[in-house]
């Protein structure tokens, strides 16, 4: 099956959950063990039968799985002047391109691959992934339904087509849940981890999944466990924060301040900024923040481990997780003696070289931490930072401004789409039903996931002027807006993270569900820290039930709304002084346990 596409002349890239098919081909590289769109039957092949082709695309991937992206585009340039009929290698071609986001560059060798294999339902998946990250969304789903028509077992293309489907709300797959749920968990590289929270609250999956996933990947990496170093009894603690997301992102929105806030006295604080060299003004708070900041875009993996060993770092803290940009094998590699996976992923690593990860009791109770490979590093109250320097808006819109019924019961959910299921939907609408003066207001940017949930709100009868739509503003005018809500309810599966806490903030109660993956407990954590547990339910029942109450009890609203705004100042969450000087001493709780000759634990203060 051939689709045409149009190659654009400009795009950019953002934060998605888009994982490639060359990145998975890449992880599974050991020996000749790779996948592609040809050469399938090179793995097993014996020393003496491996042709010289097989050899190139064998290094090739090697270079892809390190991150030497210079030095895969070398040896990709090689083999397509000596194989230029061969679809495998235009198509990592245009893969390492992508990640260099020359979409345009990356299409075109997409484009070459397909001619050669027009119905290779990898390559189609590639062409999705690469219109996906040039913000054509309606038209990378196409492919990856193409490809997922050509071949329903392939994981990349049936990943993406939840993700880009979610992101619509484009929800027909469900009519075929259970058997995508079973594809996207049976390869335990390709697509993205992140697409399958929203769709089953199943920690152990997620864990076997990720630690087979880091199996293969301890396949192409050595770990160099080898630190020159002393014991921090007799010097300050050299913390590394490892990161793409420094610039107007979540991650900077919650972690911000701390840099500047960690005791200098025990702590020197350097920074990895591996993304973009944007100037923006959060990349320039951090680097002014950090005691030194590099940025390392142009490294490998192993480079940047190694570099980081010889900055002498004890704890390499990763704040990216199995998010879209991450760079696990850094830590495969071994960056540090200690290693921590924080804030950026709601879930394992899976990976045996991570040593910890932060949570707090409510977020990862005893009788889940089965499902982590890493030891818990318990904050007290909740997991997440805040940055209690963030003004409260000094004006506020008007309802009519927003589009919202000045005397109607407003009701939201400013969740990311993707993280919106028919499970929620089902409740949202029939509290419309039964709370008749009342809107939904619901994060809906795009005309087509609009079209598409109109259609779901007239398919359990409730008509379009009962739904109002916002679009996607900057931080500021976000948190100017939300005080017109009455009551935010929560995703199930994949809570609402940085988007709770601002909601809080700006003094709207939220009600959430709480499930058993730490996705679907960061609401309830927030909650705690703030002195709202009545807010937590944990069946859809009584999370529908409290939501009816509250809408029909304003008193009982306002007076949670009161409780609220007096507790963002007396309760933990938005402590941000005493959040860092907690964080400090689990991080010298850990790198102390590694200078006695300690395995890490589960470590909790007090």
């Amino acid at each position: 099956m051939t689709k045409e596409f149009r190659i654009h002349k400009s795009g950019q890239s953002h934060s998605l959950a888009y994982n490639s098919g060359a990145n998975a081909a890449s992880t599974k590289a050991a020996g000749l063990g790779f996948r592609g769109p040809r050469n399938r039957n090179a793995a097993g092949k014996s020393a003496k039968t491996v042709s010289e082709k097989d050899l190139l695309l064998r290094d090739i991937l090697r270079a892809i799985v390190k991150n030497s992206r210079d030095e895969a585009l070398k040896l990709l340039d090689i083999a397509v002047r000596q194989y230029p009929e061969d679809a495998s290698f235009h198509m990592y071609r245009g893969e390492v391109l992508l990640r260099q986001s020359n979409f345009n560059q990356a299409l075109t060798c997409f484009a070459v691959a397909l001619k050669l294999q027009p119905s290779n339902a990898r390559i189609l998946a590639s062409i999705g992934g690469a219109l996906y990250m040039m913000k054509r969304n309606s038209e990378a789903k196409e492919f990856f339904q193409a490809a997922n028509l050509l071949d329903p077992t392939l994981v990349i293309a049936a990943s993406n087509l939840v993700h880009t489907s979610l992101t619509e709300s484009d929800w027909g797959f469900y009519s075929n849940i259970d058997q995508m749920i079973k594809v996207l968990a049976s390869d335990p590289v390709e697509g993205s981890p992140f697409n399958l929270l929203a769709l089953v609250d199943d920690a152990a999956l997620q864990k076997k999944r990720l630690a087979e996933r880091d199996r293969l990947l301890r396949k192409t990496v050595v770990a160099n466990k080898h630190f020159k170093r002393k014991k921090v009894k007799e010097r300050r603690i050299r913390l590394g924060y490892f990161s793409c997301d420094f610039f107007d992102h979540a991650t900077m929105f919650l972690l911000g301040q701390a840099f500047a806030r960690h005791d200098r006295d025990r702590f020197e604080v350097f920074v990895y900024d591996y993304g973009p060299d944007k100037g923006c003004a959060e990349q320039q708070l951090v680097r002014k923040a950090a005691d030194t900041y590099r940025q390392v875009n142009k490294l490998s993996d192993e480079g940047l481990a190694k570099l980081a060993r010889e900055d002498g770092i004890d704890i390499a803290i990763d704040l990216k997780g199995h998010t879209n940009g991450n760079r696990l094998p850094v830590f495969a590699f071994r960056a540090a003696p200690v290693q921590v996976s924080y804030l950026g992923f709601p879930g394992t690593t899976g990976m045996k070289d991570m040593d910890y990860f932060v949570a707090d009791p409510v977020s990862i109770p005893t009788d889940q931490r089965q499902h982590f490979s890493e030891k818990i590093l318990y904050m007290p109250d909740s997991y997440q930072i805040n940055d209690n320097t963030r003004p409260h808006p000094e004006t506020v819109p008007t309802r009519a401004e927003l589009g919202l019924p000045e005397e109607a019961f407003v009701f939201c959910s400013l969740n990311n789409p993707n993280k919106v299921t028919p499970a929620e939907f089902d409740v949202w609408m029939q509290l419309l039903h039964e709370v008749p003066d009342s809107v939904f207001w619901l994060l809906a940017p795009d005309q087509n996931l609009r079209d598409n949930l109109l259609k779901e709100a007239q398919a359990r009868g409730i008509g379009p002027d009962r739904i109002v739509f916002a679009g996607r503003v900057s931080p500021s005018q976000h948190l100017a807006r939300l005080p017109q809500a009455d009551l935010f309810l929560d995703a199930f599966n994949c809570n609402a993270h940085t988007t709770a806490s601002e909601a809080l903030w700006s003094g709207v109660p939220l009600v959430t569900k709480m499930g058993k993956q730490f996705a679907a407990r960061v609401a309830a954590s927030v909650l705690t820290a703030v002195g709202c547990q009545d807010l937590i339910t944990e069946t859809v029942e009584d999370y529908h039930d409290l939501a009816l109450k509250l809408a029909q009890d304003r008193a009982a609203l306002d007076a949670i709304r009161a409780r609220l705004k007096g507790n963002i100042t007396t309760t933990p969450l938005y402590d941000t002084e005493t959040f860092v000087k907690n964080f400090e001493d689990l991080m010298e709780k850990a790198i102390q346990r590694y200078d006695a000759g300690l395995k890490p634990k589960h470590i909790s203060l007090g």
